[in-house]
Formats: structure tokens, sequence, C-alpha cells
């Protein structure tokens, strides 16, 4: 459910400083960034207390204050905000023609996401998708704030726009889980659609990448279709789901292009003795490929790290 989401992830993000961005810099919050998490602070405990309505109006009123000072409207750069070092690096990957980049401190792609997911618990799903797209303009490399945003389509049941905007997503995902939502989105529209096998490969492709709480909602969906089906539908060959893949336009396993952009920032950290950051780029490679050669090359360089400490 999507208030689940928000409490579950978006508060995880604004709690936790990331590695990366505890890599970039320490420098004290300014005091509009403890403005922006103190508002996100109270629409969570509204929402931890049900009061969603609440929370709506915490995050409305926040936005509309934030809208008001005209922030970063100078034409000096283009200004996004990024959750992570990896975002920021996929992004300047993919848009090399973009300079400069400017990542703000101010979070505020998470109070747009925050306050379309609550939105979207609401039932206010054109609102929701107002919010939530603003969200992915300051950030357009998070995969959370992007499922959100199809969750807005699912609910309209507008299955194809939902498939489309899924399928599009496997080219931010870094994270094993990530893919595995993506998959799981996949067994959704093929369940929905009645395509039984594509749906049972997709669950299966899911939970190879899933960490637990991913590999339980498989479980259960791969259960609902074998009592739909009455234990008909059957298991895809690998060389069945390649074909699906093509048909349907998504990818089998992760994005190549997202693997060797953390190889190539991770072993350029590591030639510059930037140990941390090395670890940080190689660590994402080798949880995307599982690779003995990593992993031996991240044990050697963590090994160091804490031999400095």
């Amino acid at each position: 459910m999507a208030v689940h989401f928000v409490l579950g992830h978006f508060v995880v993000q604004y709690t936790n400083v990331t590695l990366g961005q505890e890599a970039i810099t320490q420098m004290k919050e300014s005091a509009l960034t403890q403005e922006i998490n103190a508002a996100i602070t109270q629409a969570v405990d509204a929402c931890e207390n049900k009061n969603t309505k609440e929370a709506a109006a915490i995050l409305k009123k926040e936005i509309e204050r934030i809208e008001a000072l005209n922030l970063y409207e100078d034409g000096q750069a283009d200004y996004y905000d990024f959750n992570t070092l990896m975002e920021m690096v996929m992004f300047q990957s993919k848009h090399p023609e973009i300079q400069p980049v400017v990542d703000i401190e101010e979070p505020v792609n998470r109070l747009y996401a925050m306050y379309g997911s609550v939105l979207l618990e609401l039932g206010e799903l054109d609102k929701a998708e107002e919010a939530l797209a603003i969200a992915m303009d300051w950030n357009p490399m998070s995969a959370d704030i992007a499922f959100e945003h199809a969750e807005v389509y699912k609910q309209k049941k507008d299955m194809e726009t939902f498939k489309e905007l899924t399928t599009k997503i496997f080219s931010i995902c870094y994270k094993r889980r990530e893919i595995a939502h993506c998959y799981r989105n996949l067994g959704y529209y093929f369940v929905e659609k009645q395509m039984w096998d594509e749906a049972v490969g997709c669950y299966l492709l899911s939970m190879t990448f899933a960490e637990a709480e991913g590999r339980f909602q498989a479980e259960n969906e791969l259960k609902y279709i074998y009592d739909e089906t009455k234990g008909e539908a059957t298991r895809p060959s690998l060389g069945a789901m390649r074909s699906y893949g093509e048909k349907y336009h998504f990818p089998i396993g992760p994005d190549a292009k997202i693997i060797e952009t953390a190889m190539l920032y991770g072993k350029t950290m590591l030639a510059n003795k930037k140990l941390q950051h090395a670890s940080y780029f190689l660590d994402i490679a080798y949880k995307l490929t599982e690779s003995k050669e990593l992993k031996e090359l991240l044990d050697g360089i963590n090994k160091q790290l804490s031999q400095e400490m």
C-alpha cells in the first residue's frame, strides 16, 4: 500500500544519509533543509497515527511555501536533487550534454514524492501523478519514485501505461531489489492479461533478485497463479523468457550500462586511491554481477580501509 511505501522507503531515505551523500560532504544542513525535513517528519508522524489527510495537508503547505520561494530559477545551471552518488553518476552518464548539473542539498524530491504517495493512498490519483511527476523531474534516476509513479496507472487500471513505465525503470535500477520490483510489476501485468506462463516467468525472475519481503510477495503471487489455473501454468525456459522480453520490451537481468558505469567509476576511484568511493561503486557492480573477481577486489579494498581506520 502507498502509505506503507512512504513509511517503509521514502522515510528511510530521509532519515539515513546514504554512503554516496556522506562521501560527498559532511556539510551542516541549511535552515531550509531543516524546515523541509521537519515537515516530512511531521507528515510521517501523522501517517503513523493513521492521519493521512493531515499528512497531506502538512506536505501541501510545505510545497506551497517552497514554490513561493522560486528557488533555482536563475538559469545558471540544471538543478536536481539526487539521493545517492550513483544516481548522480548515472544521470551524468546518460546526459553528458547537460552542463552544468548541480545536485542541491534540499530534499525537494522526497517532499514531492512523499506527498504523491500520500495522495495515492487517499485515492487522489491525478494529484498524485502530478506530484510524483515533479518528484521525478527533480530526481529522474530514482527507481523508487518511478515505481510509485507507475502505481498511479496500476490503480487507474491503465495496464498498458503501467507496463510501459515499468519497462523504462529497468534502465535506472542499480539495486537488486529494484530489478525484482520491476519483474513483480510485469508479473502483475501478465496476470491481469491472463498470460500465465509469462507471469510465472516474471515472478520467478523477481525471486532471483529479491530480498526476503520481495520473495514473499512473489511466492504469494505464484500460489495465486497456481490456484487460478489449477496448476496448469508452466514454468517457461530462459529461452522463452528471452523471447517474451523481446516481444514485450523488457530486459532479462541487470542493465549492462549501469554495470559498466559502476565499474568505470569504481576502477577510476581505485586508480586515484579514493578507496571509499571505489568500494561504493564496485560494491554496486558486484551485487549486480556476483563476479568472483570483483568480490576479491572488493575484499582487498575493504581490508585496506579497515586498516586505515
